[in-house]
């Protein structure tokens, strides 16, 4: 999960320091207009954290709301850190899960209102993000927690209501030193997929930069995995970098014009995607998987 926690305050900025959860900490100057940075980043983080006032944050994500099935997780401190509050996204998104991660952290008050939770109750939305997986109709799914909050049966077969839960394609961004062997490069997405909760099967595509187009140890892994694997030029990676405010490694950027090759790679691939597993190094092979949003 890539995270973005917004605030315009020093006492906010020193919190989000306190937090330490996600890859970008922004504040008053580092954008213009806080209306207009989260207009631009509002579909690029998974998670969004305000550190401001409810009514703020909720003026400031009105406009950009869709889905519960895409919209990112969107969650509220006060700047005194009293409490998290889950605002949006609870279960697909993960805004409850994160909610109770960063409250615990911070010794302070999780406020979560969905009742599925409040009820301590199963719930299929939140069931099927967990393990990649698109829960629709939202119908259906708002039919089957409200079955399991009366304490009624909900069956695997068809029935009344049917969900339909579709798998997201995961795609597997790898950056390598040249002449990585496959077994390395095998071992570091395999430990990835393994962080994830997901089998190395899983994965749908393998990207990279097109200078490792002829890297044996990446074809041989592509080959072995039984998957396709896309290459990317410099240029196109950039503008991934750029729009998704990417970190960059100074090594990478200095050796190739660009400091983020797995996540950018992964990014290339798809129209729109929620980040499994943001950039890990494992031993000089950087492994970052994505799941594409449908």
């Amino acid at each position: 999960m890539r995270i973005a926690i917004l605030t315009v305050t020093d006492a906010g900025f020193k919190l989000a320091e306190k937090i330490n959860c996600g890859q970008i900490f922004c504040k008053g100057r580092d954008f213009d207009s806080l209306k207009n940075f989260v207009a631009e980043v509002f579909n690029k983080f998974d998670a969004l954290i305000f550190i401001c006032a409810t009514g703020i944050a909720v003026r400031m994500i009105a406009p950009h709301i869709l889905s519960k099935l895409s919209d990112p997780a969107v969650i509220v401190i006060d700047e005194r850190g009293q409490n998290v509050i889950s605002l949006l996204s609870g279960h697909v998104g993960g805004a409850n899960e994160l909610t109770l991660k960063i409250a615990e952290a911070i010794n302070s008050n999780p406020v979560i209102t969905t009742a599925t939770d409040v009820e301590n109750k199963f719930a299929a939305d939140s069931f099927a993000a967990k393990l990649g997986l698109i829960p629709t109709p939202k119908t259906a799914i708002k039919a089957i927690n409200a079955a399991v909050l009366r304490d009624e049966p909900v069956y695997l077969t068809a029935g009344n209501v049917t969900l339909n839960l579709i798998p997201q394609k995961l795609i597997a961004g790898i950056g390598c030193k040249r002449g990585t062997s496959t077994e390395k490069i095998s071992a570091a997405v395999t430990a990835a997929c393994e962080m994830i909760n997901q089998p190395v099967e899983r994965i749908k595509i393998l990207a990279s930069v097109d200078i490792k187009s002829d890297e044996g140890g990446l074809l041989e892994f592509a080959k072995n995995l039984g998957v396709e694997i896309k290459f990317f030029s410099v240029e196109e990676l950039a503008k991934k970098i750029t729009e998704y405010k990417l970190s960059e490694s100074n090594f990478v950027k200095d050796t190739l014009g660009i400091g983020n090759i797995c996540e950018a790679a992964a990014l290339c691939c798809v129209e729109s995607a929620r980040f499994a597993l943001p950039k890990k190094n494992f031993d000089g092979v950087t492994v970052a998987l994505i799941f594409e949003k449908i």
